[in-house]
């Protein structure tokens, strides 16, 4: 039986993700083995075959204190540990997926996919809409450290055999062969209304879901969710939990997609994963700002092509100031996709999944 071995930043939420979405479409003939840090929680409620999971830090993103401050020194002296390490772990993996028969390993977007499919001599595959290369260089003018990190991780990643680019694409021309996949997305399989039903709200309520993927967000209030009482709000955070307008959320057992799909408006922060949902739901998105993350300016660009976006300063984020949304539940009109445009440029997965077929024929 042919293997694939997937290894998946875990960096939030987005990556396992899209990388679920991949896998999904992988046929029963294909064993996969899932290797992150990121929870087992999330693959057991979204990935619908078999597969076997492992856990290993081998690409840790950026060190964040919440969803929306990162702590740039903690990442620096991370990354720079973990680089010296990946020749001894990158060798010592060989081994162990050799006596596998694994015959390629993907990274999303880890490079160590790429360390350890050198070190096996079998190709390696990275989907992505940005990495880690081009993500650092904003912090090069405070951490010039950051340049020795960076020229690491695009030297793995110039020996990729292939790179699968999504839309919301940041610069990856650090890859030497590039192919170009529809936007890579988990769906709800609920329409609207058996959503609403679903978590229990009336099907002409104004509805709110504020999410803020796994890293959680320290600052709001759930005061400020009291001040709406006639906004029923979707939350993930314990901590916004209480006013009788707000539905607490089981991140482990809600499938996040049917959540959206529920919304009128989405309040996240702007990240792949959140963002391709909103715009495969067609559903609107408030955000604040996220400094130092060039990936931001790229999806607050390319995402308001597809869906409306209400940019929130900072001040008016945390201090509850969201009379905005009256003025999205106003204008916003039905966007539903045309079958055709669904087929085309929501099927990333399938598309993805077939490339890495062709690799392991």
């Amino acid at each position: 039986m042919a293997k694939i071995i997937y290894y998946i930043s875990g960096h939030g939420f987005g990556h396992a993700t899209r990388a679920i979405e991949v896998i999904n479409h992988l046929p029963p003939s294909v064993e996969v083995e899932i290797v992150t840090s990121v929870p087992e929680w999330l693959f057991k409620k979204s990935v619908y075959r078999s597969y076997r999971y492992r856990e290993m830090r081998h690409d840790p993103g950026i060190i964040q204190q919440d969803a929306l401050r990162q702590d740039v020194d903690r990442t620096l002296e991370c990354w720079t540990r973990l680089l010296e390490k990946y020749p001894a772990m990158a060798r010592a993996e060989a081994v162990r997926i050799q006596n596998g028969e694994a015959r390629l390993t993907v990274g999303d977007v880890s490079p160590f996919a790429i360390a350890v499919a050198q070190a096996a001599g079998i190709p390696a595959v990275i989907t992505a809409n940005f990495t880690w290369d081009w993500i650092f260089t904003a912090f090069l003018e405070s951490r010039p450290e950051f340049q020795k990190i960076i020229d690491s991780i695009a030297a793995y990643y110039r020996e990729a055999r292939l790179l699968l680019r999504t839309p919301l694409a940041g610069d990856l021309s650090v890859f030497p062969t590039i192919q170009d996949v529809p936007l890579i997305v988990r769906r709800s399989h609920l329409s609207r209304e058996a959503a609403r039903e679903h978590f229990r709200i009336p099907p002409d309520a104004r509805v709110v879901l504020i999410s803020f993927g796994g890293m959680g967000l320290r600052g709001l209030q759930y005061g400020h969710l009291a001040r709406y009482a006639d906004i029923t709000f979707l939350v993930f955070d314990p901590d916004l939990s209480g006013p009788g307008n707000v539905r607490l959320l089981d991140a482990q057992t809600v499938y996040h997609p049917d959540a959206v799909r529920a919304a009128d408006l989405v309040l996240a922060k702007l990240g792949y994963g959140i963002v391709t949902e909103c715009i495969a739901h067609r559903v609107p998105i408030a955000h604040p700002p996220r400094a130092d993350f060039p990936e931001h300016e790229v999806l607050e660009q390319e995402t308001r092509r597809h869906v409306p976006l209400y940019p929130i300063s900072e001040s008016d984020f945390f201090s509850g100031r969201w009379d905005f949304m009256y003025d999205v539940f106003k204008d916003h009109m039905n966007l539903c996709l045309s079958p055709e445009h669904e087929s085309t440029f929501l099927d990333g997965g399938r598309a993805a999944a077939d490339c890495l077929l062709e690799l392991i024929k």
